[in-house]
């Protein structure tokens, strides 16, 4: 078909066609003869894709990474998620000053515009620092686990094609997409485009697979310094501290007093001590 029909039946303009060819996202075939572009049904599939992926605002070179095969289109998504919920922040932070600042009714002669600038500039100053913690701890929790992460398979592991299979089952059950680059007893694997090493640590009753990231300073929260460190050690104290308010508060009913003080400050100790090693080793 030619790029008219092409365009009536992908909703993408021919402009827009010709513009994607030159960017290299679709290479339509030429007829023998007169050289003219000869769109196939899945030249059409691939611009509707494309359509579909800019109505989302994915730049064009990840769409011409996916189309590539050299980004899952998972991740992609995913990524453009992240940025569209940073823009639907920007977007709520500007409609909350709107709404603030009309409330003040302003007038363009009085108005203190450097304060507004200032306030615009720089809203982290404006939030506090708490402000936020939760979804960043949800980011910082995440990432760890994209850097480190274990699990139970459903049977023991003797072989490379049984330590495949059970990453795959894996990957399967999250919804992640899975591509081994290296079998063995020590496989090498991709997991939504991130690459890891894994190994068996045998139990007493069933193994655990262990997966490291092969890159992890590249896998980075993008939270300050400070709230990172102070991130990580809620991670650590927060265990322990509700381990202790629980023990106390059942102690207390049962005993009615501080009996039990002791056996909840050693088994607060026990949980801290579990995450710090957790952590370190």
């Amino acid at each position: 078909m030619n790029i008219k029909q092409a365009s009536e039946q992908s909703g993408v303009s021919a402009p827009n066609i010709r513009f994607y060819e030159k960017e290299g996202l679709l290479t339509p075939a030429r007829r023998q003869g007169n050289g003219y572009r000869d769109y196939t049904a899945g030249d059409i599939r691939t611009l509707k894709l494309i359509r579909m992926l800019r109505m989302l605002d994915v730049p064009l070179p990840t769409i011409e990474a996916v189309l590539r095969g050299e980004q899952p289109l998972q991740q992609a998504l995913q990524a453009q998620q992240t940025v569209l919920e940073q823009q639907v922040a920007q977007l709520a932070a500007a409609m909350q000053f709107c709404a603030d600042l009309a409330r003040q009714a302003p007038q363009a002669e009085t108005l203190d515009v450097d304060a507004c600038l200032t306030r615009m500039e720089h809203p982290a100053t404006q939030q506090g620092f708490f402000s936020g913690w939760l979804q960043d701890y949800r980011t910082l929790a995440q990432v760890q686990h994209q850097r480190h992460f274990s699990f139970i398979p459903e049977g023991s592991i003797n072989t490379p094609q049984e330590f495949t299979a059970a990453l795959r089952a894996y990957a399967e059950e999250k919804g992640m997409l899975f591509t081994l680059t290296k079998e063995g007893m020590y496989p090498e694997f991709l997991l939504d485009g991130i690459a890891y090493k894994a190994y068996r640590n045998p139990g007493k009753y069933r193994d655990e697979i262990c997966c490291d990231a092969v890159h992890p300073e590249q896998l980075d929260t993008g939270l300050p310094l400070r709230r990172e460190k102070l991130l990580r050690f809620l991670r650590l104290a927060v265990p322990p501290v509700c381990t202790f308010a629980a023990i106390l508060a059942a102690g207390w009913v049962v005993t009615g007093g501080a009996g039990w003080l002791w056996l909840e400050v050693l088994a607060s100790a026990g949980v801290l001590l579990e995450r710090c090693l957790e952590r370190w080793l």
